[in-house]
Formats: structure tokens, sequence, C-alpha cells
């Protein structure tokens, strides 16, 4: 990968915010370095299962789906059509959870991304990206928007484990991980109290789950007057939106509290250590004594 030119090329790009984004290719680590940490059985050294393509996820079920392909062309083009109105905006949340919690701090630790994306949430997220061991487990391909390039550079150096598999059933051994992370992930899940059951099977003991998302039906009131520039940029965002046919709300779940998520984590085993609900957002650190 040339990272000169790429940054290059974007130099005096006059780039109309609503234009589709470019996209690369996530640096990934060679899958044959993590054969240890998966279930016994399993290995990502078959050509069929090598997670540096661009077409086959490793799950055998998802395989055989016959929508897996388009579901997989639908994300890439969310991540095309995706704005800096929502990239900008996501980022204080992070941020807020993320020095709120501690966790963003966390150093020379294992940690699993669900559903997690492009995998920006290492760099966007963690202060010590570079010490850490990174799996982004997701059952599509995600491509690296340019945003993401411009914002965090690191991401074309850092090295992360892409595993294409469901939330509901991790690949890993049980005890591996020091963190499970869901970020804005958990209700698109089908079975959400299975992902929190595996998440306990593969934390090591003193592990954590960091789960956070928004909630239905909350409103945030907002200050801010109403500018005759932000109608004309909220029509523009909608026209964008059915142009690039970008769902609204593609959730499969809707979470009116925490109290449901809480509940099944410490069915689990789960000792629940925070829990904040701000605004319309929320998040759980829950711990595996």
């Amino acid at each position: 990968m040339d990272k000169e030119k790429i940054f290059y090329d974007l130099i005096d790009n006059p780039r109309n915010i609503y234009e589709n984004a470019t996209l690369f290719k996530q640096k990934r680590r060679d899958p044959s370095s993590y054969n240890n940490i998966l279930k016994e059985g399993l290995s990502y050294t078959e050509e069929d299962q090598i997670l540096n393509c661009l077409s086959h996820p490793t799950d055998p079920e998802i395989s055989k789906e016959k929508v897996w392909k388009s579901q997989n062309n639908k994300f890439l083009n969310y991540h095309k059509s995706l704005t800096p109105h929502t990239f900008f905006n996501s980022i204080a949340i992070d941020h807020y959870i993320g020095n709120k919690s501690g966790l963003n701090d966390i150093k020379d630790a294992v940690v699993f991304d669900v559903g997690g994306g492009t995998g920006h949430f290492l760099t966007s997220f963690f202060k010590f990206p570079k010490s850490l061991e990174y799996y982004l487990i997701d059952p599509n391909v995600r491509l690296l928007h340019d945003q993401f390039i411009r914002m965090y550079p690191q991401l074309l150096d850092l090295e992360m484990g892409h595993v294409l598999a469901l939330g509901e059933d991790f690949p890993f051994k049980k005890e591996v991980a020091d963190l499970v992370v869901s970020s804005s992930s958990i209700d698109h899940m089908k079975d959400h109290k299975q992902f929190i059951k595996e998440s306990y099977r593969c934390l090591k003991f003193g592990g954590k789950l960091l789960v956070s998302s928004h909630l239905s039906g909350a409103k945030t009131k907002s200050n801010k007057s109403i500018s005759l520039s932000g109608i004309f940029e909220a029509i523009a965002r909608i026209i964008h939106r059915l142009q690039n046919r970008v769902a609204v709300n593609d959730h499969v779940l809707e979470f009116s509290s925490t109290k449901a998520l809480e509940t099944d984590m410490l069915d689990v085993g789960f000792q629940i250590q925070e829990s904040e609900v701000f605004k319309n957002y929320f998040y759980i650190v829950a711990i595996k004594d």
C-alpha cells in the first residue's frame, strides 16, 4: 500500500460532503498468527477461510446464505455513502464513553470488537492501539472510508485480525479476551442474549464487556437555533439517503432502557460495573469475576 500516494491524492481534492467515498482495504494480520486462540478443529490457513479475502465469510452457515453477497454489498454501499455528518457526530459519543469508563486507556490486551464495521474503533476509541491484539468480528467485510483515513491515518499501519463471523458464535476458545466491545451493534444482532453468553465464555476472569448504543424513543433537545443553512443541509441529507438507498434505521431490536441488557448479563455471571444513560444513548460495562 502506497501511503504517500493515498495522502497525496487526498490533497486539494475538492470533496462534496455528499460525494460517495473512496474505500480502502484494511491492513490485516496473517490469519495463521491467531490459530492458537481458535476453537479446536478450526483453522484460518485453508484457502477458503483466509481472512484477507473479500468474498468468503468463515462461518459456514453464513456462506450458505444466498443473501450474504447482497447484504455485504449493502454495507459497502452504506460506507461509501457515509457522510461527515454521521462521522463527526459519532466521534463525541465514543470519546465520552471512553473517558468516562477509562476503557480507552487499556494497554497490552486482547480486544474483540464485535460488529465493528470498518475497524476504525481501534484508533477512534483506544489511546494505545499499537499495544492491542485487536480482532474485528463482523459477518460483513467493511472497507476503510477515506474520512477515517484522513482522521485516523494509523489505520493504514495497524494490523487487525478480521474474523468474518457472527456475534452469536465466536470461533475462539474460552477465556482468551481481555475486552469484548459492542459499539452500536448489539441492536443489529438476531440473538443478543447469545452474544452476551459468548462474550462471557471468551473473556478471561477479570475481563470486561462494553456494550453501547442508542435508546429507542429518546429525543435529545438541542439549544441551537435552526438556521436556514441548517434546514437546507437536513434536506440535502434526506435526498442523499434516498438517492443512495441508505436506510435510516436497520436495527433488529430497539432498547428503551438498559434494564433488560443488565439482567441478561447478570444471568450469565457478569457483574455490572458501570451503567449510564446519557441523552439518547447508553453504555454498560460488565466484568467477569
